[in-house]
């Protein structure tokens, strides 16, 4: 099946080279990685982490009021590349 996706170029580059190195195509190293994620999704402790963060820290805390500055501003678009995976 082929597919196309837009890849954060700095991304990809580095996926690009762990390709090369492995002496994988793009692609097979894509799917290798996909196949990894459904068998085991991103550890819940990771969010688990996240949260105990977050109920550690006030509302008000200058963190959160400068988070929201930021995402008030807009998010800037990252430099994408598109691929053709096959």
């Amino acid at each position: 099946m082929q597919t196309t996706l837009d890849i954060d170029e700095t991304l990809l580059r580095q996926l690009e080279h762990q390709a090369r190195q492995q002496g994988k195509s793009l692609g097979a190293l894509l799917e290798q990685a996909l196949r990894a994620f459904v068998r085991d999704p991103a550890p819940q402790a990771a969010t688990a982490a996240q949260n105990d963060v977050r109920d550690g820290l006030p509302d008000d805390d200058p963190f959160f009021r400068a988070l929201e500055e930021v995402r008030a501003l807009g998010r800037l678009p990252a430099p994408h590349r598109q691929v053709e995976l096959h």
